[in-house]
């Protein structure tokens, strides 16, 4: 059998879990000694460093240290929430060819998001092959419940990329229930709150005799710590520009140094009422003088700053509990999950909707991967009695020549599922059909995501009306689609042919796979 491990991939921080010979998650450790691996990658002069050794790139070159990446995973360029980190991060943020999100570096030199992740990825690999003394290749991979298609197969991309086979990825809620030990209990009915670096996700999860039944997942894709991070920072800048007269905003290196002392700061004060920001060399002014830059800073102040980011807390939960069909007096159980929520005023918002006190999961860092190594155990028969009934987040809908979106799955179907739906000919002697592939629930395409452009090509002539295509839709247990087609008549297996595409082309996910593999230049 082939060694295969859990792996979180995380926004802010990665981690790396297997199963012990006697049946036991470990979280692997980074040769740092640390249980969780900094999800920054620095592109410095002598190659990529990963990890706890791309830290000194945001001293060195910000602008060529990437963190964060996993929000870009599957992301167009001209999305208003890419747009606005376009205007407070570090490094530049450019439009790939087909209209995805890419990451700029020197020399006109670009990454895609892929690439980044699949450098972490290769990283938290490594550990796994120190651990087991030999190449791993397998593992299950974590993914917010509420990433789209796009993010996921991007996801995918990067684990090929860094010669991984994903065996499944697995949505972070129920990774999280798996690794709390759900499955040990009784019939409980769980609400699951992920709060990381980069996304929230609330499912309603059903746990009885082993079986994990995923009824509604919701979220924000765009609300995690790396935003409360953000807003720390804009009111620190405030102010320095107040008390020192300079402003830092155009001063990459500056900026950083005031984020990580922010975010310090930030975890102090889930412990402690007050606390200091201290940064001794935060910029220098033209006249070769440091600023130096210090402030007392309360729990009270952080609450109030990050108000608005709390409020956003509130809608995902109800939406889930809505769509669940649930009151919130019928959830057992909250349970926490992800480094913010050891904030204290994230655990009295999430306490106000649900109607109790939260469980505050002991280890919110890690549990994630620990599920992600129960569910590889689970594949291999180690684990028995435990099933993993999973939804879809949103729904797959189909359009022809600009027309209305015609619904193919439903938002909340039973992973994996299959419908189909009738395409027809509309003109004499058409050879082609041409189709769009959307996500969302709206009749109106400009209220859903477009997946991609499709033509089932080479169609026999006739009359219009009189060829009928039957367009296969899957989405199978990982939430990634597959399509497939054929004639009616006939019964043929028709070409499905990929027009337009988000994500990174096949071609280039095998060639960066191979360049990876070969430790050659990975840049374009």
């Amino acid at each position: 059998m082939r060694r295969a491990v859990g792996i979180d991939l995380g926004t802010s921080n990665s981690a790396v879990a297997v199963i012990d010979d006697d049946g036991r998650p470990r979280i692997l450790t980074t040769p740092e000694g640390s249980t969780t691996l900094p999800s920054v990658v620095w592109f410095s002069n002598d190659g990529p460093k990963v990890g706890h050794a791309a830290l000194r790139g945001f001293d060195e070159s910000p602008d060529l240290t990437i963190f964060g990446a996993k929000r870009l995973l599957g992301r167009r360029f001209d999305h208003p929430e890419v747009r606005r980190l376009a205007r407070v991060l570090p490094y530049e943020l450019v439009a790939a060819p087909n209209g995805d999100t890419w990451i700029a570096l020197n020399g006109g030199r670009t990454v895609a998001p892929e690439e980044v992740s699949a450098l972490v990825l290769m990283e938290l690999r490594a550990m796994a092959d120190r651990f087991f003394g030999e190449a791993v290749v397998d593992a299950v991979i974590t993914v917010p419940a509420w990433f789209d298609a796009a993010a996921r197969q991007a996801t995918k991309d990067a684990a090929t990329i860094a010669g991984l086979n994903v065996r499944r990825l697995l949505s972070e809620p129920s990774a999280a229930a798996l690794g709390y030990g759900a499955h040990r209990g009784d019939k409980r009915r769980y609400a699951v709150c992920d709060l990381g670096g980069g996304t929230f996700d609330v499912a309603l999860v059903d746990v009885e005799d082993g079986v994990f039944e995923v009824l509604s997942t919701t979220g924000d894709a765009f609300l995690g710590g790396d935003d409360f991070d953000r807003v720390l920072v804009e009111h620190l800048a405030r102010d320095v520009r107040r008390l020192r007269s300079y402003d830092i905003s155009s001063d990459a290196t500056a900026v950083d140094r005031l984020r990580v002392a922010a975010q310090r700061a930030k975890h102090a004060l889930s412990s402690y009422e007050q606390t200091t920001i201290a940064v001794a060399n935060l910029a220098e002014l033209p006249s070769g003088k440091a600023i130096e830059y210090e402030r007392n800073l309360s729990r009270q102040e952080l609450e109030s700053w990050t108000a608005p980011l709390l409020q956003r807390l509130i809608p995902p939960c109800q939406d889930a509990l809505l769509r669940a069909s649930r009151r919130r007096d019928q959830v057992d159980q909250v349970l926490l999950v992800g480094g913010m929520t050891r904030m204290m005023a994230v655990q009295e918002t999430l306490a106000q909707v649900f109607g109790q006190l939260p469980t505050t999961v002991p280890n919110p860092d890690e549990v994630v991967a620990v599920g992600a190594a129960l569910e590889v155990a689970r594949l291999d028969g180690i684990i028995d009695g435990v099933l993993m009934i999973d939804v879809c987040a949103r729904g797959i809908a189909v359009s022809i020549a600009g027309g209305a979106c015609e619904p193919v799955i439903a938002m909340n179907a039973v992973l994996p599922t299959r419908e189909y739906r009738a395409l027809l000919t509309h003109a004499d002697e058409q050879t082609r059909i041409e189709f769009d592939l959307w996500e969302g629930e709206s009749i109106e395409p400009s209220q859903n995501r477009l997946l991609g452009r499709y033509a089932t090509p080479e169609l026999p002539r006739a009359a219009a009306g009189d060829v009928l295509v039957v367009l296969e839709v899957t989405i199978d247990s990982d939430g990634t689609i597959r399509l497939a087609a054929s004639e009616l008549i006939s019964g043929e297996r028709l070409m499905v042919e990929q027009l337009l595409h988000s994500g990174l082309a096949r071609s280039e996910v095998v060639r960066l796979a191979r360049n990876f593999n070969e430790g050659r230049e990975i840049l374009r």
